[in-house]
C-alpha cells in the first residue's frame, strides 16, 4: 500500500481549515527542539525519537493526528508508524514548516 492511501497529505493552505474541523488533532512537530522553540504550530508537541513510542502507546487511536516537520519528508515517515499502530485519521504537511511559512507570507 502507498503512503498515499495510507494517510492524508495537506498542503499548507489546507491545514488551518483541517485543524478547525479537528480541534481535538493531536499536533507533532518533528522538527530539532531550536526550530520547535523559535516557532511552531500552537499546540504543538515535539516530536522525536525518545517520545515518540510513549505517544503511540497513550494516545486514543481515535484522535486525529497532524504531523510536520522541514520540508515534509520525516512527517510522512511518522505518520506511516501512526497508521501502523492502528490510529484511523493521520495527516502530514505536505513541504513541512517552510511550506506552511510560505504560505503565512504569502496569505499577509
Amino acid at each position: 500500500m502507498s503512503s498515499s492511501s495510507r494517510f492524508q497529505r495537506l498542503k499548507a493552505g489546507e491545514l488551518a481549515e483541517w485543524l478547525q474541523a479537528h480541534p481535538d488533532a493531536l499536533i507533532l512537530d518533528a522538527r530539532e527542539a531550536s526550530h520547535h522553540a523559535q516557532g511552531h504550530l500552537p499546540g504543538s508537541v515535539r516530536l522525536d525519537g525518545r517520545n515518540h513510542e510513549q505517544l503511540l502507546m497513550s494516545e486514543s487511536r481515535r484522535r486525529p493526528v497532524v504531523i510536520y516537520c522541514y520540508h515534509g519528508n520525516a512527517s510522512q515517515t511518522y505518520a506511516d508508524m501512526f497508521v501502523d499502530f492502528g490510529f484511523l485519521q493521520v495527516v502530514d504537511l505536505m513541504g513541512g514548516w517552510e511550506a506552511w511559512q510560505r504560505y503565512g507570507e504569502e496569505g499577509s
